[in-house]
């Protein structure tokens, strides 16, 4: 039974963390960048292109977030579809998404161009409570429902409500 619970309370830590990310507006509209690059990554760890808590930007990755902004974007916003550089490298300010340098940090007035991630960013990596939730397929296709649902195609203030409520009931639990 504690196990289960310590399973809970990963899960919805996750989904809270997921839920607060910080996503810029346009024209009142969400900018769906950086849930769009999660579910792309969250696609690749389910058909095994990546195998370990390492993404890198590379032509499967851009590939499919490319084909998912297509059919998540608001046409609204942009002529053109947001480029991975962006969320790649600001998901980092939300907390679960880590970037581990080859050298010199750049300061973060600035995104850097997709040449200049790949070339100083070995690799991008999730917090180890979310990394080993992704290793399970079922926790991994609740997640993507989730960002769909509430980041995505649902309300995102709800979204953010339910996470908040789904972290106190773990915390409940676990207390209990």
């Amino acid at each position: 039974a504690k196990i289960r619970k310590h399973e809970l309370s990963l899960q919805n830590k996750s989904k809270i963390r997921i839920a607060n990310i910080r996503q810029a507006r346009v024209r009142g509209e969400r900018i769906v960048a950086k849930p769009v690059l999660l579910l792309a990554v969250i696609d690749g760890i389910d058909t095994n292109v990546f195998v370990d808590n390492h993404f890198v930007i590379n032509d499967w990755l851009e590939g499919r977030y490319l084909m998912l902004m297509s059919k998540y974007a608001r046409h609204s916003q942009f002529d053109q579809p947001t480029g991975i550089e962006k969320p790649f490298w600001h998901l980092e300010s939300d907390g679960f998404w880590h970037l581990n340098y080859r050298g010199e940090q750049q300061g973060k007035s600035r995104t850097p161009s997709k040449a200049w991630l790949t070339t100083n960013v070995r690799h991008a990596y999730f917090d180890e409570a979310l990394w080993i939730m992704l290793e399970n397929r079922v926790w991994r296709m609740r997640l993507r429902e989730y960002i769909i649902g509430h980041l995505l195609d649902g309300d995102h203030e709800t979204g953010r409500m339910v996470a908040d409520i789904l972290g106190l009931l773990a915390a409940a639990i676990i207390v209990a």
